[in-house]
């Protein structure tokens, strides 16, 4: 039972009232007593409302006027055939007061529990409202839905699993969820399964002589980034850590406990369907949060501008001049092969540009990808735009194409699927 619950006794029995509150005391609730249709000096978060026989209008009035609080209610012998009414009518349980005290005091433990657990939950959506649309930008369904999911998240300790297309903003997400968790405050730890040795990420992840990513992440969140690269043989072991918290390092035979919650991150590409990681692990009541595509929700791109321009303009002297008015039509136009990311690039791009030349450069096409470009480019198709700028940012790399891949905002397999197709369609018009 939580301390410190205020516990509201009304009956029109002012000494049966007094004898109940006095009654409730000592199992640690703050109580009150009232007769009906007096105020309480404090809001309560249980109402007892104490009835000799079932009075329909008393429980709405009780219910209408402290939305916030649990009715329960306590009848006398013979009318608990009229708790089916009470309940519809607003109470959360009915006790007869022949059952005793006990029965009461367990009843009324479960109605200060239940209620404190909807009021943190109403607490945390709210919380999770105001800060999930800072980070989190964006008014479409889907993004409406991936807050919602993360708010569902950051309220359980069950492993959740994001997933994606590069870009799309995986890593925020992760990241709210353990700060809107009740881990907040604590180790947030990621390993980058991607591209890492199995038997490094191994020792990373468990320990050699010291210890490893999942002790260090002890009380916190470990985030998983590109799950679907740890080698096969390492889930089971997971699946071990998860089910009994304990970790071994490796080597060791002693077992440290430890308290984990699991972020599973796993990059979508039309190369590669997705796979439920989760699964994988043997967690197949993983809480998953799918983050859409920037091309499919075209609505969020015009919020998202004046967001990245805000958040660039408040570590620059100055106002940033507004962009010209037909810039939108090709932002709202363009695929955005690198989703969110590639969009906060391009604006990052357009600012320094601006700051060089102390003006938005209105001489060029203002589209993703062609500031080089000159003015009669315009006719331009966005797929040649496109193929154009990836080039270009190619050429500025030294054709490196991880280097080249990570400034698009794409990954390397997208990247390198797109220049097999410009080399392609280039055979193509020499044949021709």
């Amino acid at each position: 039972m939580p301390l410190h619950s205020r516990v509201l006794v009304i009956d029109a029995d002012h000494l049966r009232a007094r004898s109940l509150a006095e009654l409730l005391a000592p199992a640690g609730y703050e109580t009150y007593h009232a007769a009906p249709g007096e105020t309480s000096p404090a809001a309560p978060d249980v109402v007892l409302l104490s009835l000799d026989e079932m009075d329909a209008s008393a429980v709405t009035r009780v219910a209408g006027e402290m939305p916030d609080a649990d009715v329960l209610l306590l009848i006398g012998a013979g009318s608990l055939p009229l708790a089916r009414s009470a309940l519809r009518l607003g109470a959360c349980d009915v006790v007869e007061r022949e059952a005793g005290v006990d029965a009461l005091l367990f009843a009324l433990e479960r109605a200060a529990r239940d209620g404190r657990n909807r009021r943190d939950l109403a607490a945390l959506r709210a919380r999770v409202g105001e800060e999930a649309r800072h980070a989190l930008v964006g008014e479409s369904l889907g993004m409406q839905l991936v807050r919602e999911l993360v708010g569902r998240a950051a309220g359980s300790r069950r492993t959740a699993l994001v997933t994606g297309e590069a870009g799309t903003g995986k890593s925020t997400v992760a990241r709210l969820v353990h700060d809107l968790s009740d881990r907040a405050g604590r180790p947030f730890v990621v390993a980058q399964c991607e591209g890492a040795r199995p038997e490094a990420l191994e020792a990373e992840l468990f320990g050699t002589g010291r210890e490893g990513l999942l002790e260090s992440a002890r009380g916190g969140t470990l985030v998983l980034d590109e799950v679907l690269e740890l080698p096969r043989a390492m889930y089971s072991r997971l699946a071990a850590m998860i089910a009994e918290r304990i970790v071994r390092r490796a080597g060791s035979t002693h077992a440290e406990p430890v308290d984990v919650r699991l972020i599973l991150t796993v990059r979508t590409t039309e190369q590669r369907p997705t796979v439920d990681a989760a699964a994988l692990l043997g967690e197949g009541n993983a809480l998953p949060i799918a983050l859409p595509p920037l091309r499919e929700r075209r609505r969020d791109i015009p919020l998202l501008v004046q967001h990245f321009r805000e958040r660039s303009a408040r570590g620059r002297s100055g106002d940033l001049p507004p962009l010209p008015a037909e810039t939108m039509t090709p932002l709202l136009a363009h695929q955005w092969p690198g989703n969110v990311r590639e969009l906060a690039h391009w604006l990052e791009r357009i600012a320094l540009a601006a700051d060089q030349r102390g003006a938005a450069p209105r001489h060029a096409v203002i589209a993703p990808g062609a500031e080089f470009a000159p003015l009669d480019s315009a006719r331009l198709t966005l797929g040649e735009l496109e193929r154009r700028y990836i080039l270009h940012v190619l050429a500025q790399e030294g054709g490196h194409q991880s280097r080249a891949a990570d400034r698009l905002g794409i990954d390397r397999r997208t990247l390198y699927r797109k220049l097999k197709e410009y080399r392609d369609d280039g055979g193509n018009r020499a044949a021709s």
